[in-house]
């Protein structure tokens, strides 16, 4: 009887539905391949019913127990991103989903709607997505990425520069190298996101860190653009108009500007001390009058076509930079030996023109390789004249110079797969500087130089955890002076560093690189130039490559509401080219060496938090101790902050920042320098097509002084600057950008200002 009950039993259970439970797993990812962690999961019915859900783990995977046979969909959501759907029919098994990838909610952060961070920490960079305010308060590139408030990049908007923990960031637009006069003429409305690599990989290797705007692109349309701002309680400003059509995928684009400088000049009061063999010399220069002027005029054609498979710009730019006064009254005070009081004169003008032409192309044609190559030459002839006396002593100098120089970098990357990374790449250097120097000293100086790196990259994908970069290489320096041999100088090069992901929000890294930096090509010479009628300036044409070592440990995280990034390294400069001060005959011979070492042990601690939706503040400290070895009277400690803050009022931006003073030792002259705490205040107007600022820095300060000093044995020196530039001043800009046809995005001045020159100067 039992048994026969257990056949029926079994009999009918297996005629009846049956309805299997097994698990569903698969992978959510971003746009770069990241998992993204604690995505949420929803399983619904057909008619939208919950049944179950999850979240993903560390990599981005799931794994959803107890799903009965039948038809359901996936709702995938996490903040920041679009949500997405998929359907899915759940068989009598386990069930593996394929890849879901989340793009970026722009529009959704933008407006506000979703609340947290809009700091996305990816596998191997930070990306960061504006939101409405950040956008709208900013005008530039440059105001967009300081209203990001991205902790340890230094983001200085009136002097165009971006600094990062490790060395000046390499800035790009939609992955093709810009200059800042690009970046400066972005349109911020135009930016989607930002991404920061701070130890860059992938097409950014190379870079000491990377910036990278991506923005969206139009095909048909065009703009002029206009921008001015003028310095009140001096003369002082910057006037740039640009006009750009795009036309398919090609753009075409001028631009010009102009700057100038007036002003009464720098006040100094110097002591000095020369010790000769027989006597010492005192003596007090204290600056009765000083006038210095200075304009600038550039412009620029460029033409660049984008496309899928490759990105091509050429660019044809001309400067022109003249300085007509650069002079000095000053009252000579001579103590003990030949105790006398005579008044000195320094008239310096300089005068420089510069057209030069770039070509660039990056090309991708598959996945996995990728080529990219510039081409920078230039031509500048450069004008200068000196001429200094005392009573009735009189010096003169006078040089005109012909300077070439060309840049050639190419570099090809192959990944064969998500985890692995090669890549190589070869540049090329040279310059050549034709000088004719009359006056005092008359000579003809041809100085040749050039320097060639090789490197290769490897960098290894250890899971979604760890990151293991290689950066070996080899440099081959040659310079040759006219009437001197050819002389050549090796360096070998290394940049290895591992990253270590401990979750999506925080990594550490550690690392270590080595390198070198070139001389200067200005102090490779063997010309003389009269400082004064007791010292004089001289080149020397044996320098040695500078070598610099680097140990680094980083942390970046977030900790809400703040974001963090933690350093602390050490840097070695050996071979540093430092002043030599030396006895010949009853003067002092002011020239360069480089037989000695420079070292500095820093940290430093950078915390950035969004306090409200108008309210931003960013904080940084850090602390520096710079040494020479065998030298105990060389070494300074310092502590120093900052903070800046932001507050959003409807169109307006109020902007504050503090900076406190810091006691440094300027690695290149050993001189101890103390610079004065700053802190300045604006308000900035944004409209559709419009924006005005006013600011102001230093407004209670009258008497900021730059106190610097130094000791090197036969000559010590001690003395303070200041001037109208250093306090009290304000500042007024407008700008306006007129669109015609339909809207493309404001492009990108890129106009090199920098003026090369190898004339060997007395100051």
């Amino acid at each position: 009887m039992n048994k026969s009950l257990c056949i029926l039993i079994i009999l009918v259970a297996f005629t009846l539905p049956v309805h299997a439970q097994n698990i569903v797993k698969g992978s959510i990812h971003d746009e770069s391949g990241t998992g993204i962690f604690s995505a949420t999961l929803r399983i619904l019915t057909k008619d939208s019913t919950y049944m179950t859900g999850g979240t993903t783990d560390d990599n981005g995977d799931f794994s959803i127990k107890n799903i009965k046979t039948g038809k359901y969909m996936l709702a995938v959501s996490y903040i920041g991103y679009t949500p997405r759907s998929i359907d899915f029919e759940m068989p009598d098994a386990d069930l593996i989903l394929p890849l879901v990838v989340l793009e970026p909610d722009i529009v959704a952060l933008n407006e506000v709607v979703v609340k947290g961070s809009t700091f996305i920490r990816k596998k191997d960079h930070l990306l960061v997505i504006p939101d409405k305010q950040q956008i709208k308060h900013a005008f530039s590139g440059y105001d967009l990425l300081y209203n990001l408030m991205i902790p340890g990049l230094n983001v200085d908007r009136k002097n165009k520069t971006v600094n990062a923990a490790s060395g000046t960031a390499t800035l790009y637009i939609n992955g093709v190298k810009a200059d800042f006069r690009e970046v400066q003429n972005l349109r911020p409305r135009d930016i989607e996101k930002v991404e920061y690599h701070s130890l860059p990989t992938g097409k950014y290797v190379g870079d000491a860190a990377s910036i990278n705007y991506i923005t969206k692109t139009y095909k048909t349309g065009g703009y002029v653009t206009m921008e001015g701002e003028q310095n009140l309680g001096y003369l002082g400003g910057n006037y740039d108009v640009a006009a750009k059509v795009s036309h398919n995928d090609t753009d075409f684009t001028v631009f010009g500007g102009y700057n100038m400088k007036e002003y009464d000049g720098v006040e100094k009061e110097k002591n000095e001390e020369l010790f000769f063999s027989d006597y010492t010399i005192n003596r007090n220069r204290t600056t009765n009058n000083a006038d210095f002027s200075n304009n600038q005029q550039h412009a620029q054609f460029r033409v660049r076509n984008n496309t899928e498979k490759r990105n091509l710009a050429a660019y044809l730019s001309f400067i022109r930079n003249i300085t007509p006064h650069n002079d000095r009254d000053e009252a000579l005070d001579y103590t003990g030996y030949n105790k006398q009081r005579v008044l000195s004169t320094e008239e310096i003008d300089n005068e420089s023109l510069r057209p030069a032409i770039s070509l660039s192309g990056l090309f991708r044609p598959t996945e996995k390789h990728q080529l990219k190559f510039n081409m920078d030459g230039s031509y500048t002839q450069n004008k200068y004249s000196r001429m200094y006396t005392e009573n009735e002593q009189l010096s003169f100098t006078d040089a005109d110079e012909d300077f070439y120089s060309f840049y050639g970098y190419g570099q090809y990357m192959y990944q064969p797969d998500t985890k692995n990374t090669f890549a190589g790449s070869l540049s090329y250097q040279h310059s050549t500087t034709s000088s004719d120097y009359t006056g005092d000293y008359e000579s003809q100086q041809h100085l040749r130089k050039g320097e060639t790196h090789l490197y290769l990259t490897y960098i290894r994908e250890f899971g979604e955890k760890a990151t293991l970069y290689i950066n070996p290489g080899l440099s081959l320096l040659n310079y040759k002076l006219r009437g001197d041999e050819l002389r050549h100088s090796y360096t070998t090069h290394l940049n290895t560093w591992l990253r270590y992901r401990i979750n999506p929000n925080h990594w550490a890294g550690i690392g270590f690189s080595s390198g070198n930096y070139q001389p200067g090509i200005s102090s490779l010479n063997s010309m003389d130039q009269t400082i004064d009628f007791y010292q004089i300036k001289r080149g020397n044409p044996n320098l040695d490559n500078t070598v610099v070592y680097n140990w680094y440990l980083m942390y970046e995280g977030r900790i809400k509401p703040f974001n963090i990034q933690v350093r602390a390294w050490h840097e070695k400069y050996d071979n540093n080219i430092r002043p030599d001060y030396y006895l010949e005959g009853d003067k002092l011979i002011s020239s360069y060496r480089s037989d000695g070492s420079f070292n500095t042990a820093n940290s430093d601690l950078y915390v950035s938090c969004r306090i409200t939706e108008s309210l931003r503040a960013n904080l940084g400290l850090k602390y520096n101790y710079m040494y020479v070895p065998r030298e105990s009277n060389v070494s300074q400690s310092n502590f120093a902050g900052s903070f800046d803050m932001n507050y959003f009022l409807k169109s307006f931006a109020i902007n504050m920042y503090i900076k406190t003073s810091e006691k440094t030792i300027e690695r290149n002259s050993l001189a101890f320098m103390e610079t004065p705490a700053s802190y300045g205040l604006s308000v900035r107007y944004s409209g559709k097509n419009w924006m005005a600022e006013a600011g102001t820095e230093n407004p209670f300060t009258k008497h900021a002084r730059y106190r610097e000093y130094a000791d090197y044995g036969v000559y010590n020196y001690s003395q303070t600057r200041t001037g109208r530039i250093y306090q009290q001043t304000v500042y007024i800009k407008l700008a306006y950008t007129f669109d015609f046809g339909k809207k493309t995005s404001r492009d990108e001045l890129n106009v090199d200002r920098s003026i090369n020159s190898g004339i060997l100067k007395a100051k």
